[in-house]
């Protein structure tokens, strides 16, 4: 199209705009959606995915592995016609990117990068987003952009969907408003269909679940294989997978408290842990990506339930009995603490027994244990016997 065209068309967008109309539904639809929950003067999309989470899911992408070279197609048209090339996930987070040298500047600025939400929720109308949102390709040009950051902008978007129909995310080439062409919309059409004949085929398999055991002698198997982690790492897994997503500052509060300790150690930590998960850990807030069992709640649905069996089977020892955790300290407390109650009030001597193996010097629940059992029971003579060593210490 003759750059006075685009002029024309850009100038008859902005007229419409100031009036508070769109000239595509789709785009006033968007425009709709965003008015009450996006600021038109947001000068970038979000970031907020660490950059090695970003390469995990970039690596396990069924885009990329479509075996058709995408990543290097979409670098030498980027190139050529100094335009920025990008792949999401289903979600609209860009996974990879590649820009020409004008344009890989531009779309630093504006978050277009990986890492960067350009879902319309996150950054308002754009064509990614739009794509999306239809399942079908999208054209977003200058002011029909929700955000003014990218109004010199023009994109095209195609999804990719897997053979049932569902989004596994976008292809887009974006550029400067005026060099908009319908080739480049052609191209990341064709590039789009072709991925979707080459897509990997689906691979059947189970999640495979991060189990944390916590009571007496700490550690971790995912998939059933073992963990070689140190204290610190288990304590940070089990502060995500006790109190859910949190902040890296949060994270620091509970495992840390108030020992001194740098922001990069805590990353290069959850670093370490997320290539032990396979990428199992998300970011900002972090956050545990794949199923997760722990031996403390099994302990804590035993007592809510009011399975006493079920509690006292999963209590093999206190929490992280070395650990200096802030929460793992509280934690432990809650646990013995909620445990001894319950024993205390309706444990039979076997489950007394258990925990007093736990607890050896705990006079009261020894005595409770010699005073429900009868004293031609063997089990009487050994709860007695355990508490003569207790009171003698």
């Amino acid at each position: 199209m003759p750059t006075a065209d685009l002029a024309r068309r850009r100038r008859t967008i902005e007229a419409a705009r100031a009036a508070g109309q769109a000239l595509a539904p789709t785009i006033a639809a968007s425009w709709s959606r965003c008015q009450a929950a996006l600021d038109q003067q947001r000068s970038a999309a979000p970031v907020d995915a660490e950059p090695d989470e970003v390469r995990d899911r970039w690596s396990a992408s069924p885009l990329r592995r479509s075996d058709i070279g995408l990543e290097d197609q979409l670098t030498r048209i980027a190139d050529a016609g100094d335009l920025v090339a990008a792949v999401t996930d289903e979600d609209g987070r860009i996974l990879w990117s590649a820009g020409g040298r004008t344009m890989r500047r531009v779309a630093e600025r504006v978050g277009f990068v990986p890492g960067g939400r350009w879902d319309e929720a996150s950054a308002g109308t754009n064509a990614l987003g739009l794509a999306l949102l239809s399942g079908q390709p999208a054209t977003v040009f200058s002011a029909e952009h929700w955000c003014e950051a990218v109004h010199d902008w023009v994109c095209w978007s195609v999804p990719v969907r897997a053979a049932d129909g569902h989004a596994l995310g976008v292809i887009d080439l974006s550029g400067k408003w005026d060099r908009a062409t319908p080739l480049a919309e052609m191209t990341v059409a064709a590039l789009a269909r072709l991925v979707e004949e080459h897509l990997p085929e689906p691979e059947e398999s189970v999640a495979p679940v991060l189990e944390l055991h916590l009571l007496g002698r700490p550690g971790a198997t995912f998939g059933g294989r073992p963990l070689a982690l140190s204290l610190r790492q288990i304590e940070l897994l089990a502060a995500l997978a006790i109190h859910g997503p949190r902040s890296l500052v949060e994270l620091q509060d509970l495992v840390y408290g108030e020992r001194p300790v740098s922001p990069t150690t805590i990353k290069a930590e959850l670093s370490h842990l997320r290539q032990a998960l396979g990428g199992g850990i998300g970011s900002r807030p972090y956050r545990l990506l794949v199923p997760v069992r722990v031996d403390v709640l099994d302990v804590r649905a035993g007592l809510a339930a009011a399975d006493l069996p079920a509690a006292v089977a999963a209590y093999r020892g206190q929490v992280v009995p070395t650990s200096e955790a802030p929460f793992l300290i509280d934690q432990r407390h809650v646990l013995d603490t909620s445990v001894r109650n319950a024993l205390l009030a309706a444990g039979d001597v076997h489950q007394l027994l258990a925990f007093a193996a736990v607890h050896p010097y705990d006079v009261e629940v020894l005595e409770r244990g010699v005073a429900i059992t009868a004293p031609t029971d063997p089990r009487h003579h050994e709860a007695a016997a355990l508490l003569d060593l207790a009171r003698a210490d």
